[in-house]
């Protein structure tokens, strides 16, 4: 009997041995040190630890990118490859998963998909898969033709998390540091699509593609293990009058693009100002006093910084600056709304789209910047819009975006600060699933459809509902 017993108990020591749990993953949460994001971040490690000690009795391995990894560029995920790989080589981790600070887990699905892919052997990352029926912008127009026949180039979505096996991290991270794999692009966009690339190589040594699994959900279900909640309001939607909205546009497109404004989210603003080569008292505009280029704008865009903290300092209810192209689609009411979350005044947050330049390449990696892309607009904080003032220009065509972003980096010290709710491109630069995860706040470039047309589907029903209430208080 004691012969039975002892068996029983062996097999099964065995037979756990090779069971998938906690102690195979590690939870990487790619966090940012603004401090709305940064709590959310925690209460997602908080949850995740509270779930596995619930299923395991025990606590996971959960890092919290910004404060466990604070390397630059660690949101375009190749930096952390090192620090991840020298802490868990030669552990029972098998598979580290990567989320975003909005990604809901479930740990028991997640572990019973884990799980199931840690038994296939050429499964080395999963996760939902995104595709392009076109070359983007997002994507530095890159399309994989070659690869029609297998269903076309897939990347994972973001926000509803994905997995890699620690193998296939060392194999890239080896490639990385030895010149044979590297991003054919200096700048970081998008950067779920562009481990992809990475890990997929130029075609003549292609890694794997990344396998789709639809346990990682675009939207909450029952059988889901991540899914990327919605973001938050945090209370009332600040006061539309305590932004202000400078515009940057020049004379050859007040007839046009300036108008295109004033018809759609311009007039749901109260404090709205055109900045441009010439006075146009009908916009209204003013002369910067800055001559007109092509590219760049560098001069141009802190001369209006200057110009619009003179314009503001007697008037302390004005927190914020959101600084636009002409070209620029806003929903003004969901600008409002995500305002809530951060801090203005004379704090320092800079807030829209991110992307980065120089990570992705060894030589210039520790070089590289955040910066917020000018196109889907730049939220400043009176605080930060008086230090990016003191920014100074390569050449007058300088890039403004990235001179500021580097300013702030190697100069101010300022973290920029992201949201995915802001957009460079125009809708049908996105996947689909990427624009349903919430309500934007801004899209950019005007072309087909045409801008009122994308304005009257994505904002203009929130921007005239909030125009009635407030006309019914009156």
């Amino acid at each position: 009997m004691n012969f039975v017993v002892t068996l029983v108990l062996i097999l099964a020591y065995i037979d756990c041995i090779w069971c998938f749990g906690s102690r195979n993953v590690v939870f990487t949460i790619v966090s940012q040190p603004e401090p709305y994001h940064a709590s959310v971040a925690r209460r997602l490690k908080q949850d995740i630890d509270l779930q596995v000690q619930q299923l395991e009795n025990r606590y996971p391995k959960i890092h919290i990118t910004h404060e466990d990894f604070p390397v630059p560029g660690g949101w375009t995920i190749l930096p952390l490859l090192s620090p991840l790989i020298s802490k868990y080589k030669g552990s029972d981790v098998r598979w580290v998963l990567f989320v975003e600070t909005h990604t809901a887990v479930r740990c028991d699905k997640l572990f019973e998909a884990l799980a199931a892919a840690d038994k296939q052997s050429d499964v080395s990352w999963i996760g939902y898969p995104l595709s392009d029926e076109e070359p983007t912008i997002i994507h530095h127009f890159t399309f994989y033709e070659d690869l029609e026949e297998e269903g076309g180039f897939v990347y994972p979505n973001f926000p509803s998390g994905f997995a890699m096996r620690l193998e296939l991290m060392e194999m890239l991270l080896n490639q990385l540091e030895h010149g044979h794999r590297k991003l054919e692009a200096d700048f970081s966009i998008d950067p779920a699509f562009e481990l992809a690339q990475l890990v997929y190589g130029d075609g003549n040594d292609p890694g794997p593609l990344l396998t789709p699994d639809l346990s990682f959900c675009i939207v909450s279900g029952d059988n889901c293990a991540t899914y990327p909640r919605q973001f938050d309001i945090c209370g009332s939607a600040v006061p539309e009058d305590s932004i202000f909205f400078a515009v940057k546009t020049w004379s050859g497109f007040h007839a046009t693009r300036a108008k295109v404004v004033k018809k759609t989210w311009g007039k749901h603003v109260t404090n709205l100002q055109f900045f441009s080569d010439a006075d146009d008292r009908y916009l209204p505009a003013v002369n910067t006093g800055i001559p007109n280029s092509q590219t760049g704008h560098c001069t141009k865009t802190v001369a209006i910084l200057r110009q619009t903290l003179k314009r503001v300092k007697d008037k302390p209810h004005i927190k914020w600056i959101f600084l636009a192209d002409d070209d620029t689609i806003l929903g003004v009411q969901r600008l409002c709304e995500v305002l809530s979350c951060y801090r203005g005044g004379l704090d320092v947050t800079v807030l829209g789209e991110r992307y980065g330049y120089g990570y992705g390449k060894k030589e210039t990696a520790m070089k590289g910047y955040d910066y917020i892309t000018g196109g889907g607009g730049t939220v400043l904080s009176i605080g930060a819009a008086r230090a990016l003032a003191s920014c100074a220009c390569a050449g007058h065509s300088a890039p403004d975006d990235m001179t500021l972003g580097a300013c702030a980096r190697f100069r101010l010290n300022i973290t920029m600060t992201h949201s995915p709710l802001f957009h460079q491109a125009r809708p049908q630069d996105y996947a689909r699933e990427v624009l349903a995860r919430d309500r934007p706040v801004s899209f950019h470039r005007h072309s087909s459809p045409e801008p009122t047309r994308v304005y009257a589907t994505w904002f203009q029903h929130d921007d005239l509902a909030v125009k009635r209430s407030r006309r019914d208080e009156l």
